[in-house]
């Protein structure tokens, strides 16, 4: 903990954390989120305000629920939209009018249920009255209204704002106390945007933004005073076994084409920040850190731990790999002289599975399902070693928590983070992606290693913990936060691009390469040349994916033409498969950008390359 609680290493100005809701149970993201406003509140001497959006949780109780468990200490508190709304429409009536709010046709869309005595009304469950209005089908949502608790109309939220009892179209209004409307949104964003503005008021703000459904519209939230951040989670690609230039998960689908929105974004291993790199190239201000942990008082004494007995932390899903943990335990056990055990911390869809794999492996007396617990980390004091064997991890932080209990991981070289926290044979064990056969082998050599080895293990394992400590942690976002800021307040360059001339090259090993001859054109005399940086995108028909990579160097000749090369490597083109991708030039000379459709001149009788069926080149002239 901060030595001097009254010193600030936060920047000034508001902290807050971006989450779309917070449920009373949940895993590994909120968890993180939780646990870095907490360190940024004691070490970083900033409070945090937690930002929630939905409508639907009663956080009144909720507050009460994560005190009680030590998600939620001193500095840090949770705001819901929902829960200001009233305040926030009592501060805009009490603003001075707008003509422009009073205009004929200014509320045309304000339609509250109140006025459609006919509608079939549906009350939601929830913290406060809503009324919901359906189509016929019953399923097709087209109005929510909420009121407050004195019964008075709060927000009319049509979804039919173009035809009543047609979807299309979307129109939010928020009234005073007596119904009377106060201010239209043409969508959710819009009264997002104005809830983050009244909570600001004007005052310098960091935010930083953990998932995806806030991720959207935070991208569109620029304020000069406020600087935003966007964290990393989750493995970013379906199957990373597959590469870098892969198919995208669901939610980095949405997410990753709208990253240069942010004023930066987190990583928490470098080996994922450079497989996003090589997929968009680096166009804004990326960082690494690591999530942090908070310093135990003292390691517990190793003469209480039972040094033949495991843990395996987990949500038992398909994505963590549980009954690889089982079966590695089963082969271990067919080849030591005294059985190994494995207690499971966790819960899910694939218990019964487990069970019933425990028992036709007949390990049901040295394999145990503990079930759900709260504080799963605080028994690692008790395990001589852990297991992790999921698909993908973001970073792993229970490897880093197990260490710290002197605990060794003995886990999966899986993308992300095992590489980045263990040295294999030092302090942990990476084993081969997917290997049970090479897990078992492992857990059996370390349960047999002489103890003196052990020790050495294990004391290696805390210190290396102690390297993501909070206080480490905190430092890093301090000095990310400094620069990100620092980078917002860097004006750019507008400017115009001309491109004269460019061209399209495959190589033999089946890469490509882009080539363009430009000029720039700026808009303003400058006192020094400002060195442009170009980019070219290749965007994926139909929808907002897209390859980008940065030129590999460029020339300018003495009448100022900039020549251009763009290489894209075969693993994006073997990715794109049968796709159609629009080609862009992107240049940036500070923060300004400017996008270009890159033009390709008709040529007749243009010459086709080809390879013949020996796999040679040769070219057609017809």
């Amino acid at each position: 903990m901060n030595s001097d609680p009254t010193a600030r290493l936060l920047p000034a100005g508001r902290h807050f954390a971006v989450t779309w809701s917070l449920p009373s149970e949940f895993a590994g993201r909120t968890n993180a989120m939780l646990h870095r406003s907490r360190s940024f509140a004691s070490e970083g001497g900033a409070p945090v305000d937690i930002l929630t959006f939905d409508d639907f949780r009663d956080y009144s109780t909720l507050r009460g629920v994560l005190t009680d468990r030590g998600f939620l200490s001193e500095g840090t508190r949770i705001l819901n939209l929902w829960e200001d709304l009233p305040a926030m429409a009592q501060f805009i009536g009490s603003q001075p009018a707008l003509d422009s709010e009073y205009e004929e046709g200014a509320f045309a869309s304000y339609s509250p249920l109140a006025m459609q005595p006919s509608a079939k009304l549906v009350e939601l469950e929830g913290p406060h009255k809503r009324l919901a209005r359906y189509a016929d089908d019953g399923k097709t949502l087209l109005q929510v209204d909420h009121f407050r608790s004195d019964g008075s109309l709060l927000l009319s939220d049509r979804h039919d704002a173009k035809l009543l009892g047609v979807h299309g179209g979307r129109s939010l209004t928020l009234c005073d106390a007596a119904g009377l409307p106060l201010q239209e949104w043409g969508s959710a964003w819009g009264l997002y945007r104005s809830w983050l503005d009244y909570v600001l008021a004007g005052e310098q703000a960091y935010f930083v933004v953990d998932n995806k459904n806030t991720a959207r519209f935070m991208a569109s939230y620029q304020r000069e005073h406020a600087v935003v951040l966007y964290q990393v989670h989750e493995n970013h690609l379906e199957d990373p076994s597959a590469g870098f230039a892969s198919e995208l998960t669901a939610s980095a689908e949405e997410v990753f084409p709208r990253l240069e929105g942010f004023d930066g974004v987190v990583f928490l291993t470098e080996q994922q920040a450079v497989d996003v790199r090589r997929r968009y190239a680096q166009a804004g201000n990326w960082y690494v850190i690591p999530n942090g942990r908070s310093l135990a008082a003292g390691p517990e004494a190793d003469s209480a731990r039972s040094e033949r007995t495991g843990m395996h932390a987990a949500t038992l899903s398909h994505r963590k790999r549980v009954d690889h943990s089982v079966r590695a335990i089963h082969l271990a056990n067919t080849t030591l002289s005294a059985p190994v055990g494995l207690k499971i911390f966790g819960d899910g869809s694939q218990r019964s599975q487990l069970e019933e794999l425990v028992t036709d492996l007949n390990e049901t007396g040295n394999v145990q399902l503990m079930g759900h617990v709260t504080n799963a980390q605080s028994h690692f004091k008790d395990a001589s070693f852990s297991l992790l064997t999921s698909t993908s991890e973001a970073f792993g932080l229970v490897i880093v928590e197990s260490m710290a209990a002197g605990c060794i991981p003995i886990v999966y070289d899986l993308p992300y983070g095992p590489a980045s926290i263990i040295t294999n044979g030092v302090n942990g064990f990476l084993v081969e992606y997917g290997n049970v056969e090479e897990l078992a082998r492992c857990i059996a050599e370390f349960v047999d290693m002489p103890p003196l080895q052990v020790q050495e293990m294990r004391q290696a394992a805390r210190t290396r913990a102690d390297d993501f400590s909070d206080a480490n942690v905190v430092r890093q976002w301090v000095e990310a936060m400094n620069h990100a800021a620092e980078g917002k307040r860097t004006k750019g360059i507008d400017h115009t691009v001309e491109i004269e001339d460019s061209a399209c090259l495959y190589s033999a090993g089946g890469g490509l390469e882009v080539r363009a001859t430009l000029r720039l054109h700026l808009q303003q005399p400058i006192w020094q040349e400002r060195v442009p940086a170009f980019y070219c995108r290749l965007r994926l028909r139909p929808g907002e994916a897209f390859f980008r990579v940065a030129s590999t160097g460029f020339s300018k000749d003495a009448s100022g033409r900039y020549a251009v090369r763009f290489p894209f490597e075969s693993d994006v083109l073997n990715a794109m498969g049968g796709s159609t991708a629009d080609v862009f030039l992107e240049t940036r000379i500070g923060e300004a950008t400017t996008v270009t459709r890159m033009p390709l001149a008709e040529v007749k009788a243009a010459p086709r390359v080809y390879a013949t069926v020996h796999g040679n080149m040769s070219i057609s002239f017809a």
